[in-house]
Formats: structure tokens, sequence, C-alpha cells
């Protein structure tokens, strides 16, 4: 009989544009993302970076305990208001990955 695995830590990484650049209230925004974010349980770690070699695009990289903290953070109020400002923000071209992984190893 196979033993059955323990669930995986799900990441998610990608980009986004601040078309109108990062502005204070695009760092506010970020910023009241991240610490909502981080003190879910199940977040590992939630971060926001603006990309050094294009400072209109925002890298993303998050890490979920596994897919049910995941999920309850797409559904997490902080999540549908930070999405329903990015018109206004000027933000928006999200391409963002997810990825289930059930081995981690230290390089």
């Amino acid at each position: 009989m196979t033993e059955a695995k323990p669930p995986g830590a799900v990441i998610v990484a990608g980009t986004f544009r601040a078309r109108r650049g990062v502005t204070l209230p695009v760092l506010a925004a970020m910023a009241a993302m991240s610490t909502a974010s981080r003190a879910e349980e199940g977040c590992d770690l939630y971060t926001y970076a603006v990309d050094a070699f294009d400072p209109m695009t925002i890298r993303v990289f998050e890490i979920w305990a596994d897919m049910a903290s995941f999920k309850r953070h797409r559904e997490a109020n902080h999540t549908k208001i930070w999405r329903s400002k990015w018109n206004d923000l000027g933000l928006g071209d999200a391409n963002l990955t997810s990825f289930e992984v059930d081995n981690k190893a230290a390089l």
C-alpha cells in the first residue's frame, strides 16, 4: 500500500505592471496587502519587489504552507480589496503562476 504524502507547499511567482510608476499610493497599497497576507495562517512568505531593470515591473513571490491556505488567501477580504484598487492605481498586466511543491532542499 502506498503511503499518502502530506500536502505540498504552494509557491506563487510572477509580475504585474505599474503603468504610471511605483507611486506612494501604490507602495502604500502593496504594504497593506503584504501586511495582511503575512498575518494569514499558512503564509510562509509574501513579498513584492520593484524590478531593478524595469521600474514599472513589480515582482511577486509568495510561499503558502498548502493549497488550502493559498485558496483561503485568494478569497480573503483584503485580497479582494487589493484587486479592486488595481485600476485606480494604474496596476495591471498580472502574470502570476502557482506551483505546488512537495520537496524542498537548501542550496
